[in-house]
């Protein structure tokens, strides 16, 4: 009985454990005129690279892959 109680368990918890990662919050691009027009990452990278006016804070995930985590905000 405690075997077949812990299996139920490890099933109900995988799909439970993938709901809970897919509802990562992500930071939307603002509809300013700064960020307007925006279709390469490598833009983005004008005001928040390195040295630049907004970079990236340090806990930011190393990835320059913007538009996969960050979507343009609808107006």
């Amino acid at each position: 009985m405690k075997k077949n109680l812990f299996f139920l368990a490890v099933i109900l918890l995988v799909p439970f454990t993938l709901y809970i990662l897919s509802l990562e919050t992500v930071v939307p691009i603002p509809p300013d005129e700064n960020h307007g027009g925006l279709t390469k990452e490598l833009q983005c990278f004008d005001c928040h690279g390195k040295n630049k006016e907004f970079p990236r804070k340090k806990e930011h995930p190393p990835k320059d892959l913007c538009f996969q985590c960050h979507k343009i905000e609808e107006e």
